[in-house]
């Protein structure tokens, strides 16, 4: 009988535990993960077609990336993605300005065949980014406090559990459903599922590794998956540096046109 009365009460305590953890608590936890001040890396970017006409082709990317992160002041932080092979899209780059308490980066497309530096439009953000199964937005340092989170469940990825959240954009004008998979250990991203506006599993973004060099963990691979149309991009991590001091300089349309 004291068995009994002991394994009922255990169980009451984990589903209470459970119950008292938000989708707030889970996103909060995650957000505790020690972050560099700044990341210099270079990244291979494979593009997998599912097209009739160029069925299991690869195309492939040497992609560069430069982010610093800030403490204060009206940055959150600023990030440049430059290619560097293949030849016909080398210096094709990216430049991204996250700020505090703002809807809508800032973000800037430098074309180097015409020496021109495009401005991206809010409206453009949801677009493929130069063929690839990433938007424009995708790129973005999403504020945390833009959505509303809900522990919706628990399940496993690749033998980690993980808790279900679901992030909904606070406005109300504004559909942008996405679901995390976070796992319960480290608390780190595992994969995020993407809904369109028809409600529909429209992409997935599976993480398959992370490493921890010194305090940071780092997703040394990420497969961008397209539901409706069967193509993906992959992003595998070749070299990786954190806290080299890197100056504001890197991030200034100056800067894209140096290359």
């Amino acid at each position: 009988m004291r068995l009994k009365t002991f394994l009922t009460s255990f169980f009451i305590s984990i589903s209470i535990g459970f119950a008292q953890i938000s989708g707030e608590d889970v996103i909060a936890k995650m957000m505790e993960n020690p972050s560099p001040s700044d990341i210099k890396m270079n990244f291979k970017m494979t593009l997998f077609s599912n097209s009739k006409e160029k069925k299991n082709k690869k195309h492939f990317r040497l992609m560069e990336q430069i982010e610093k992160r800030y403490q204060d002041g009206e940055f959150k932080s600023k990030l440049l993605l430059r290619f560097i092979e293949p030849k016909e899209v080398r210096g094709l780059s990216l430049l991204n300005w996250s700020r505090i308490d703002q809807k809508n980066d800032d973000q800037w497309l430098y074309i180097p065949k015409l020496r021109k530096v495009k401005r991206i439009r809010p409206s453009e953000k949801s677009r493929k980014f130069q063929g690839t199964e990433f938007t424009y937005a995708d790129f973005i340092n999403r504020d945390i406090r833009l959505d509303n989170y809900s522990l919706i469940g628990e399940d496993i990825f690749r033998g980690n559990p993980c808790f279900l959240v679901e992030a909904r954009s606070i406005n109300p004008s504004s559909f942008e459903v996405r679901i995390f998979w976070i796992d319960k250990t480290y608390y780190l991203l595992r994969k995020i599922q993407y809904l369109n506006e028809d409600q529909e599993n429209a992409k997935i973004l599976e993480i398959f590794d992370y490493v921890k060099n010194n305090q940071y963990w780092t997703p040394t691979k990420k497969i961008m998956k397209n539901l409706l149309n069967g193509n993906s991009t992959e992003l595998q991590v070749v070299d990786i540096e954190y806290d080299q001091g890197v100056k504001d300089e890197f991030f200034s349309e100056k800067y894209l046109k140096r290359f």
